[in-house]
């Protein structure tokens, strides 16, 4: 993955906020330059083209309904993926379709073979979720993460081993680790 260069995230946010104020051209330029990542993470997570796409679908729409809630202080390609994983998730429950691989492979590394329940992701600090999704939503490394969180790389690391940590307490019971 080529990392992103500060002008890439400035333009992004300056995109978003232009569709904010009614540049439909700017969502456009946004919808094709993001459109096939966000195909992607979805298509590994469901198994059925049709739901691939009816999520794509929504993720977008959500992002055109909320986006005067998109605040350009934070990077826009995390909003976005919150957006598909909220929609990924939303539509597993609807589906009643909750097993692991389809919702978040952040616990592949655990071994886990259990269902993930929300409450573990939001058990996490912000910090926390914000490393896991840049980690494996945004397949950033830890200089990119690092970098985008303004914190050292090894903090960025200790940060993921430490959610990871809390997630596989959480999914086994075991909290004396």
């Amino acid at each position: 993955m080529v990392p992103q260069s500060k002008a890439q995230v400035i333009k992004d946010e300056q995109l978003m906020v232009k569709y904010q104020n009614g540049d439909h051209k700017a969502f456009e330029t946004l919808y094709r330059k993001h459109e096939a990542k966000v195909y992607s993470y979805l298509r590994k997570r469901l198994p059925n083209q049709d739901n691939v796409e009816e999520v794509f679908q929504n993720t977008f729409l959500k992002v055109h309904k909320s986006r005067h809630h998109f605040n350009p202080k934070f990077l826009f390609m995390q909003w976005l993926y919150t957006i598909a994983r909220s929609e990924l998730l939303d539509f597993c429950k609807k589906k009643k379709v909750i097993h692991i691989e389809y919702i978040e492979q952040a616990v592949e590394p655990l071994n886990i073979e259990d269902n993930l329940n929300l409450d573990e992701y939001e058990s996490l600090s912000d910090k926390e979720r914000k490393v896991l999704n840049l980690k494996f939503i945004s397949d950033q490394d830890y200089e990119e993460i690092s970098s985008a969180l303004n914190i050292s790389q090894s903090n960025a690391r200790k940060i993921f081993s430490r959610a990871i940590k809390k997630i596989k307490m959480t999914l086994t019971g075991d909290h004396h680790e």
